[in-house]
């Protein structure tokens, strides 16, 4: 009878399996965490030995059923840097809920100063360290990149201070190339930076960072370097990512060629150091698709700077010197996340007015070109210094001749996406242009899917389709964790169309180390008030009354004591 029983029992699809085995898989990690937290130092860190002994029982363990590298390497950095909620297995997922981001739907009426150019104030900063001359950016975007900037400039012999929203360079000796470790933070271009300073100078040191460049790829650098005569080591074996040794001879040849897949970061980190290097340098470009950011970042900045820079083709010639740094430079608008803002006009209707010069760089201009094409009315007022964007309506409706621009950045690719899913949220459905389903449909497939089940959309057909409540199964009150800030912003900006269904952001923080004060202007709308009011002047404390009179006090006789 129980045999019997038994057979008659349902049996678990392959695919319930695979998710009970997941959970598992999670709960081991989440073990492995606990017991990783208690063999931390009172530092609060792994001792290096035992990691090292962690890893290479790894990979003995890894290399007995897979020749994979990931599973080697790249998963058990991953394990070593994921972090949890606190105590998830006392309470449930519902209790845990994430950030919902529920915007009044009310036309907005925006005017603020824009977020200013992250990189550009970097740049400044390096050079004015570099030179050891005095400089000061008020006010620039006090992040995350940008304070670990200040760090490392710091640790190198710089000497600059922060002061509320500005950054002041002191005049010292300029920036040298000391033997030590220098912490780069969480952003791949202060390691580029710090790499291109050390690359034209006999030195050596050691490069650590965050979680997210212990992950990341820098293989392309580490193959380069060796044109510069230097050598970049991993210190992890089978890593590409940080931490790094590099050993530098100083000893530069009259011409480098950097290769196509080189980051734009690299040749910008090398531009930035070329005048304080021993010799003149000529930097060719010609095989890097991406040259024209190059060109219109970084040469335009070393022109502004006075330094000896001139262009040949796709060549880049360097002198050594540097003429005179402004004291005050100007920084244009971050793009990146000057968009985001501007699409607000298009989500909810109204204006929306970004004080700030509005930077010459080909991402730029393909942004504010896509904007126009979805029917904005973008209007640049270089004589205010300003950017406005007006709309009558929210964007409802498709315009049929739509197309991305040619040179609209794949990393800005959800910021279009999201327009496109408020159609969707808005009419039921929308197809996708041609260069946006190829992105859709290529390596960011498992993004695109996610990020429109936390819309409660499909992706099907080329098309996005709202789901009916029958057919929606994401699950209320978890959010969705966003793979970078673009594409949370782009959750932010699409959630202005959710109707009446919950759009949660399970990590909202990944924008607030970019851009801090874009939740408080996020929560505020439809009018926002960005400015700080001034502090409340104190009453002066009255004056104190002295009154000086010719009488001479006398001590009154006192009576004995019994």
């Amino acid at each position: 009878m129980s045999e019997h029983a038994s057979d008659n029992r349902p049996r678990k699809s392959l695919r319930e399996s695979v998710c009970e085995i997941d959970r598992d898989i999670l709960r081991l990690l989440l073990r492995r965490h606990n017991l990783l937290r208690r063999m931390h130092t009172a530092k609060g860190h792994l001792d290096p030995a035992e990691e090292k002994f962690l890893r290479e029982a790894w990979e003995a363990a890894a290399s007995r059923v897979s020749r994979d590298p990931r599973l080697s390497s790249r998963l058990f950095s991953l394990m070593q840097e994921v972090e949890f909620l606190p105590r998830p297995e006392d309470e449930p997922a519902d209790k845990r809920p994430a950030f919902n981001l529920a915007p009044v739907a009310a036309p907005v009426k925006l005017d603020m100063r824009a977020p200013l150019a992250c990189r550009e104030a970097r740049a400044w900063l390096y050079l004015a360290a570099a030179s050891g001359k005095a400089l000061r950016l008020e006010p620039c975007l006090m992040n995350d990149p940008l304070v670990d900037c200040v760090k490392m400039l710091n640790q190198l012999g710089a000497s600059l201070t922060r002061e509320n929203d500005g950054v002041s360079a002191l005049p010292a000796a300029p920036l040298a190339a000391p033997d030590k470790v220098v912490h780069v933070g969480g952003s791949a271009w202060n390691f580029y930076l710090a790499l291109g300073h050390y690359l034209g100078r006999p030195s050596r040191a050691k490069f650590v960072g965050d979680a997210d460049l212990r992950l990341a790829d820098f293989s392309v650098a580490r193959h380069f370097v060796g044109q510069m005569g230097a050598r970049l080591v991993q210190a992890v074996p089978k890593s590409d990512g940080l931490p790094v040794r590099l050993e530098c001879s100083g000893v530069l040849p009259d011409s480098i060629r950097l290769p196509a897949d080189a980051p734009v970061e690299l040749a910008e980190g090398i531009l930035l150091a070329a005048p304080f290097y021993s010799t003149p340098l000529r930097l060719n470009l010609a095989d890097m698709p991406e040259r024209e950011t190059v060109y219109a970042r970084s040469l335009a900045l070393l022109e502004q700077a006075g330094a000896r820079v001139r262009r040949e083709g796709d060549v880049i010639c360097v002198t050594p010197g540097l003429a005179a740094l402004p004291e005050r430079p100007r920084l244009p608008q971050e793009a990146e996340l000057s968009l985001p803002l501007l699409g607000l006009a298009l989500s909810l209707g109204g204006q929306v007015r970004l004080r700030g010069l509005w930077p010459e760089t080909p991402a730029a201009r393909a942004g504010w070109e896509c904007l126009r094409r979805l029917g904005g009315d973008v209007r640049r007022n270089d004589g205010e210094a300003c950017v406005d964007l007006e709309m009558a309506a929210p964007l409802a409706a498709l315009p049929e001749d739509f197309a991305l621009p040619g040179q609209f950045p794949a990393d800005w690719l959800p910021l279009p996406l999201a327009l496109l899913a408020q159609v969707a949220l808005r009419s039921g459905s929308v197809s996708l242009p041609s260069s946006l389903l190829a992105v859709a449909d290529g390596a960011w497939r498992a993004d695109c899917e996610s990020f429109c089940a936390a819309l409660h959309l499909r992706l099907e057909d080329g098309a996005l389709r709202r789901l009916s409540e029958e057919e929606d199964s994401a699950p209320q009150g978890r959010g969705w964790n966003a793979p970078t800030p673009v594409w949370a912003l782009a959750l932010a900006l699409a959630a202005c169309a959710r109707g009446k269904r919950q759009v949660r952001l399970g990590n909202p923080g990944i924008i607030t180390a970019l851009y801090p004060a874009f939740w408080a202007l996020y929560n505020a709308l439809p009018a926002p008030k960005m400015e700080r009011e001034p502090a409340p002047v104190a009453p002066a404390a009255p004056r104190r009354r002295r009154i000086i009179t010719s009488a001479l006090a006398e001590i009154p006789d006192l009576p004995d004591e019994d």
